[in-house]
């Protein structure tokens, strides 16, 4: 195995879960609940591909804004939902940037559905970085996919010198796949050894830094990975990690920065993240949920009733209604097209004697004289009263 303990004592591929603190091991055991919530959550396949999307373009900006890209959030989601934003000819190489990470996250999706497996090896690294910088212009002496025939630093940091490089790589897989393998057949081992291993292999290859420039994209691509493969973290939450790093980039080379003296310290930071942003999805999921099981408690309760113009109407204003404000019944008329649309036919009062026909049903709630929301938190069945 090879050592550069004298200048770089923490590349000691040496790790042992006494290292990680009680209030770790407590959020471990958080996100691994929230995967399995989120896993076990059904939604609608339109909705459930649209979150897809969304958190597929945040993973793919944030590891990429992280080292100096500008595309906006909405340009990177054109991007992933249609290939490309055409931007401007000048910054054609950033959204090649995007386009080069977006490809082997989507690959490394493929390989899972057709049950192909792609093992951590130094040659999987190399194909990595040279995906990831494919088609970008860089310096003369970076090649792509190609370990650095030279010395670099990252900020204040420096990377170990460049021959020591092929035996640092080497002994990271070797290493990763001990760590990987000896892992139990419990999910909850599994978990743990996945969450672990993705995180320890992210913060090596950013020690080692192999390769003349792309480093850090690559170790999050690997991070990326090792979660997807782990079969107990939901595709959705895989980049998850990439966009904490980026929401706290400050915070996140602090962390890279302390891990040489702690790595515990780093793997509290990335686990914190991981529980706060699978916190966010959940609740974006839970919303999206409540709208499914508002859409059939609506039509449930309006089955009983005669199918007429006024009725469907009715209907469609409960659909529609905001639980989170109040609106009048002029507001009604505008707030969505169809329901303008329908209003357009209907006398001044008939939006006023929908809404209070729908107050009837226990489906809205007056606001005072003349203000009326949905009444969405009745299907709430099991949040606790709130004491004041």
């Amino acid at each position: 195995m090879s050592t550069v303990t004298g200048t770089h004592p923490f590349i000691s591929f040496d790790f042992t879960t006494k290292r990680i603190d009680p209030r770790t091991w407590l959020l471990l055991g958080e996100t691994m609940s929230k995967c399995q919530h989120l896993a076990g959550s059904p939604l609608k396949p339109g909705a459930a591909k649209h979150l897809m999307s969304v958190y597929l373009a945040r993973g793919v900006q944030a590891t990429t804004a992280i080292e100096g890209n500008t595309l906006s959030d909405d340009e990177v989601q054109k991007i992933v939902d249609s290939g490309s934003a055409d931007v401007h000819e000048s910054r054609t190489y950033l959204e090649r940037e995007v386009q080069n990470v977006l490809s082997v996250i989507r690959e490394m999706d493929e390989c899972l559905q057709s049950g192909r497996h792609q093992p951590i090896t130094a040659e999987r690294l190399r194909v990595l970085n040279r995906k990831v910088l494919e088609g970008i212009p860089d310096k003369p002496e970076v090649v792509p996919g190609e370990y650095r025939q030279h010395d670099v630093t990252a900020g204040p940091y420096k990377a170990p010198h460049w021959p020591e490089v092929p035996g640092l790589v080497d002994d990271l897989v070797q290493w990763l796949e001990g760590l990987r393998s000896g892992v139990g057949t419990s999910s909850e081992d599994r978990f743990v050894v996945a969450v672990l291993s993705a995180i320890l292999a992210h913060l090596y290859i950013a020690w080692i830094h192999p390769f003349g420039n792309g480093n850090g994209r690559t170790a999050r691509l690997v991070e990326v990975q090792i979660l997807s493969e782990s079969g107990v973290v939901p595709l959705v939450a895989t980049n998850l990690l990439s966009d904490h790093y980026n929401k706290t980039r400050n915070a996140y080379y602090l962390a890279l920065d302390a891990a040489r003296e702690d790595v515990g310290a780093f793997i509290q930071y990335a686990v914190l993240g991981l529980a706060g942003e699978l916190r966010d999805q959940i609740a974006l999921v839970r919303r999206e949920s409540l709208d499914i099981h508002w859409e059939s408690y609506v039509y449930e309760e309006f089955r009983s009733k005669p199918s007429t113009e006024a009725r469907d109407r009715q209907r469609l204003l409960a659909l529609e209604l905001p639980s989170d404000r109040s609106v009048t019944p002029s507001d009604i008329v505008v707030l969505t097209p169809e329901l303008a649309r329908r209003y357009a036919k209907c006398g001044e009062r008939t939006p006023a004697r929908d809404l209070n026909d729908l107050v009837k049903m226990g489906l809205a709630a007056r606001e005072g004289r003349r203000s009326y929301f949905a009444r969405r938190h009745i299907i709430e069945a099991f949040v606790p009263p709130v004491s004041n």
